[in-house]
């Protein structure tokens, strides 16, 4: 869709306002388009996110985790944008606007934050992805025997990871089943407030896919987000070192359990681990996308140059000091 059949049928939904656009993203999979809604005095800012390449049913259950994420978080810290419309069939999705900055552009020093202040969203993300957990946890009667990645997903490390981890399952402390959210980073949780004790967060892109598994997998996917924004020019090279990723990591990891009242033994601290090393694996396929396009090609490449040492780790617990509770013989 062109950017005026998305305003077309935003005025479709809003019969008697006037649409204006404001600004369009392009991004991987989506455009992201800002529209202002004006009758009289009133006036609201929405988002409507275009996916490219997503199925209907994707866009659709998309829509529904946000909707059953918004209405079930209660927290004044926390939240989503508000869910509006969706049309599938045209791969629609609409919510309202909320005033934030993306946490990974913190993270990646553009506008300079205290180490105060980031310590600060690290710790309010931990307690984020356990009410996440909360609200999506799969009962027994809904989480069959098995944990699953679609099938119709190319995801091989993630499946193969799944298969070598059902031992260790059966022994960790954190073996609720949840719908994982899958892409957990700080690219998808938009902070806002101007201080450290007035922070709030929002999660974005919300699961396509009806998956099931411990959380163990989302936790590692935000550790991997962290080092892989340690990979990028403000770090790598321009010496932009104002936080640590084991401190960053650890301070996130103890708020999620002291949210959910778990202490992650042994087989926990293997299964983030090895979730952690199927995500570096995941990020040098770019088969797995049918039409991954120029960004993820330039992206492959950048790191395949710059970070091969980082992406080529052999051992499950290589360059992650923080995890040494675990037993190596196990990987």
């Amino acid at each position: 869709m062109n950017r005026a059949d998305v305003q077309k049928c935003v005025e479709e939904h809003y019969p008697g306002f006037d649409v204006s656009r404001r600004k369009t993203v392009f991004c991987r999979n989506s455009s992201i388009h800002m529209l202002d809604l004006c009758r009289g005095k009133t006036r609201d800012r929405i988002v409507v996110k275009v996916s490219h390449n997503y199925q209907p049913r994707e866009v659709a259950l998309e829509y529904a985790n946000l909707s059953r994420f918004y209405n079930a978080s209660k927290d004044e810290f926390l939240s989503s944008p508000q869910p509006l419309f969706a049309d599938a069939k045209k791969g629609i999705l609409a919510m309202s606007y909320v005033q934030g900055t993306n946490f990974s552009l913190i993270l990646h020093e553009v506008k300079p934050a205290s180490l105060q202040y980031i310590s600060s969203a690290a710790d309010l993300s931990g307690i984020a992805l356990a009410r996440y957990h909360e609200i999506f946890t799969r009962s027994e009667g809904d989480r069959g025997d098995l944990l699953i990645i679609d099938a119709d997903a190319r995801e091989d490390d993630i499946n193969r990871y799944l298969s070598e981890s059902r031992e260790h399952m059966a022994e960790c402390n954190l073996r609720m089943h949840v719908t994982p959210f899958f892409d957990f980073t700080s690219w998808n949780i938009l902070v806002s407030g101007s201080r450290s004790n007035n922070l709030r967060l929002f999660l974005i892109d919300f699961p396509r896919l009806d998956y099931s598994c411990t959380p163990h997998l989302d936790l590692a996917r935000f550790r991997f987000g962290l080092e892989l924004i340690k990979q990028f020019p403000p770090s790598k090279f321009f010496g932009l070192n104002r936080w640590d990723v084991d401190i960053l990591y650890d301070r996130f990891l103890n708020s999620y359990c002291r949210e959910m009242n778990a202490s992650l033994n042994d087989d926990d601290l293997w299964l983030i681990a090895r979730a952690r090393k199927a995500y570096l694996g995941r990020a040098q396929d770019l088969t797995r996308k049918v039409r991954c396009g120029w960004q993820p090609k330039l992206e492959h490449m950048y790191l395949r140059t710059f970070s091969r040492d980082w992406l080529d780790q052999g051992d499950v617990y290589s360059k992650w000091p923080g995890i040494g509770l675990a037993k190596r013989e196990r990987a």
